[in-house]
């Protein structure tokens, strides 16, 4: 190397490899991680929004059709078992156990609130990491390269909003 020609001396990220240069946190990877984190946060709270709704819908089908049974066992004295009341009230029950059979609300629910969690630890662990001086960080490369695979992976794996 002559003296004319500039040597370029960023850090290489692997003692083992001088040709590999680390990628250096700036601005531009900050924005596509907080972009990242906020979408991670909307995801989150639209997520415990459904997972919310499923339960209530679960109640919803799965109270009627326990109760119409019991009431219907209960009045059994006066409401002979021939009448039509009691055939449509033994109906309506069946339809309430079919709608949450084929809905499956209780699973929903269970499926949204958990990627309610999974989106919010992700959003949190993006926030913590880039609250860290750029001294103290994960290598840039190596942490983008990381997020960006479990946010890929939560979005494609999540049940549909």
């Amino acid at each position: 190397m002559n003296d004319n020609e500039v040597r370029d001396i960023t850090p290489t990220s692997s003692l083992d490899d001088i040709d590999r240069k680390e990628l250096l946190w700036e601005k531009r990877e900050e924005e596509v991680l907080y972009k990242w984190c906020e979408d991670c946060q909307n995801l989150s709270l639209k997520h415990d929004v459904a997972g919310k709704r499923n339960k209530l819908k679960f109640g919803m089908t799965a109270f009627p059709a326990i109760i119409i049974p019991i009431i219907l066992g209960g009045v059994s004295q006066i409401v002979p078992c021939h009448s039509l009341l009691y055939s449509l009230g033994i109906m309506l029950s069946a339809v309430f156990s079919g709608i949450n059979a084929f809905f499956n609300f209780g699973r929903l629910n269970q499926l949204h609130l958990e990627f309610s969690n999974r989106f919010s630890e992700l959003s949190n662990d993006i926030t913590c990491e880039l609250s860290k001086p750029k001294a103290h960080r994960i290598a840039c490369d190596v942490y983008y390269e990381r997020i960006k695979q479990q946010y890929n992976s939560l979005t494609a794996q999540s049940p549909t909003l």
